[in-house]
Parts: structure tokens; C-alpha cells; sequence
């Protein structure tokens, strides 16, 4: 009986470990290089688990010098997950080529594991009149004076 305990005990411990390193986007993506950027969407992909975005920088505000990415660099975003982005509205008409959007993202930390990939922490859709944060449950109406993302990054985690 005791090795049994032990046996269902090492894959509990195995499946958390598993589990935390697959939300684990700290681990992954470098929230310390955190920049903003203009962009134009390719495609959007709502798919399982993570839902990406294929873009192209068309511009990086405020002269942020980020090193190996460049204006007209096309770059994948990885979003949160899915039923998430579905239960605030999201569908795959959401972003659709041609929208140009602002983001906040995090640089991978290891290009082995997410070669041009970043991680959409936020963004501003006018057209679609939105602002997301990936880690608050709700939408913010888009300020039509503008200026609207960066009123909301301290609520970035």
C-alpha cells in the first residue's frame, strides 16, 4: 500500500511541476524587456491553447531600442489561452489582416524555445474599439483622444 501511495504521490508532484511550467510565462518570456509597438496584423490564429497572432512591426514608439528586433520584422504573439479570449468576445474575426493595433509585449528569453515569438501582455484595437490586458478578466473602452494603452500598463502583472 505504502508504494502505491508513493507511485500516485510522484505523478501528482510530476503533473504539477508539468502544469506550472506550462503557465510558467515568467520562465519564458522577459517581462524586464517589456516594450510597446505598433503593429500590423498578418493573421489570427484562435486556436488551442494559445491563440497567435502573426504580425508585422510597423513601428516601435518612443525610440525603445530593443536588441534583434526591428521595423518590418514579422513576429508571432502568443496569447492567453483560448476559452479565456472566448469568454471576453474574442472570435476569429477579432483581429483580422491589415489591423494595425498597439501592443505591449515580452521578448522570449530563450530563442530556442520561442524563436520570434513574444508574448502579448496588452493591446489597443481602435478599430474594434478595445483595449486588452491578458491578465485582467474584462475590456476597456478605447479613449478616443488616444493614449489610451498606456493609461492602463500598471495594471499589467
Amino acid at each position: 500500500m505504502q508504494m502505491v501511495r508513493l507511485f500516485a504521490h510522484t505523478v501528482i508532484m510530476l503533473w504539477a511541476v508539468s502544469a506550472l511550467g506550462h503557465h510558467n510565462v515568467i520562465g519564458v518570456y522577459d517581462d524586464l524587456r517589456r516594450f510597446t509597438a505598433e503593429v500590423e496584423v498578418r493573421n489570427f490564429e484562435l486556436i488551442y491553447p494559445h491563440p497567435l497572432m502573426f504580425v508585422e512591426i510597423t513601428d516601435i514608439p518612443d525610440g525603445q531600442a530593443i536588441d534583434g528586433i526591428e521595423i518590418g520584422q514579422t513576429w508571432t504573439l502568443e496569447m492567453d489561452n483560448r476559452r479565456e479570449l472566448i469568454d471576453l468576445g474574442f472570435d476569429h474575426d477579432t483581429f483580422i489582416p491589415g489591423d494595425r493595433i498597439l501592443v505591449a509585449v515580452d521578448p522570449s528569453r530563450h530563442t530556442r524555445y520561442r524563436e520570434n515569438t513574444l508574448y502579448l501582455r496588452a493591446a489597443e484595437h481602435r478599430r474594434e474599439g478595445f483595449i486588452y490586458l491578458h491578465n485582467v478578466r474584462r475590456l476597456f473602452p478605447v479613449d478616443p483622444a488616444g493614449d489610451s494603452l498606456s493609461r492602463h500598463m500598471h495594471r499589467i502583472i
